[in-house]
């Protein structure tokens, strides 16, 4: 099942306890990973309450979810511009963007993120992943991810941020120390089973170069034919 990281908590039901079936609905679907059916619930929410930052919020992770990065800017930026101070939408707003290959926009609507939650791990972890993909930047966003773990040092999601940025580094030692870290948080977190899967089948591959491979080929030899084992 797909999971959907940038949305697992609900900042809006504390808010807005009357909120209606098609947004609770749509969150649902989206944490199910039923996402055509989570736009269509999205926009019934949207449709029966146009300002629902909700609705345009469950819209934009739903889109994310379909790899419809332009209807997902187009649904953060509604939600950005209803809830300003919010760091949530800017938050999609930076994961829409990046996933249209818009990578400084990205890590400017991350760091509005942080601006608006100083104390979000999700907003720095965001910021993080943003920062990674810039050679120059590795350094800040190494900082970013170790400031969501102590945010949060009970959620695989810091450490899964700080993983990542290693990977991008260049560190594979320090990225599976973070992905065992995150298993300790989370011993389901299926991002941390398949990321150390991948190092350790890399880790694997190197200690095993081709010239200590044997291959049994058949070649002609000078009287008839039978088949040798030859080292290459």
């Amino acid at each position: 099942m797909r999971t959907t990281p940038w949305i697992t908590e609900d900042p809006f039901a504390a808010e807005d306890r009357s909120e209606t079936s098609h947004a609770q609905r749509a969150q649902t679907l989206c944490e199910l990973g039923r996402f055509a059916a989570a736009v269509t619930a999205a926009g019934e929410a949207i449709s029966a309450d146009p300002r629902s930052v909700r609705g345009w919020c469950l819209m934009a992770e739903a889109q994310l979810g379909q790899d419809n990065g332009t209807a997902a800017l187009q649904a953060a930026r509604a939600a950005s511009s209803l809830q300003p101070d919010d760091e949530m939408p800017h938050r999609l707003v930076s994961l829409a963007l990046e996933a249209l290959g818009r990578d400084e926009e990205a890590a400017q609507a991350a760091a509005r993120a942080t601006d608006c939650a100083p104390d979000s791990w999700r907003a720095h972890a965001r910021l993080a992943d943003c920062l990674a993909g810039v050679p120059s930047r590795l350094a800040d966003a190494l900082e970013a991810a170790e400031r969501a773990r102590d945010l949060e040092p009970h959620e695989a999601g810091p450490y899964l941020a700080i993983g990542r940025v290693a990977l991008a580094d260049g560190r594979p030692t320090d990225a599976t120390s973070a992905f065992c870290a995150a298993l300790g948080a989370d011993p389901q977190c299926a991002e941390a089973h398949s990321q150390l899967s991948v190092l350790q089948h890399r880790a694997t591959s190197a200690r095993r170069p081709w010239s200590r491979i044997h291959v049994r080929v058949s070649v002609p030899a000078l009287r008839g034919r039978r088949t040798k084992h030859v080292r290459i």
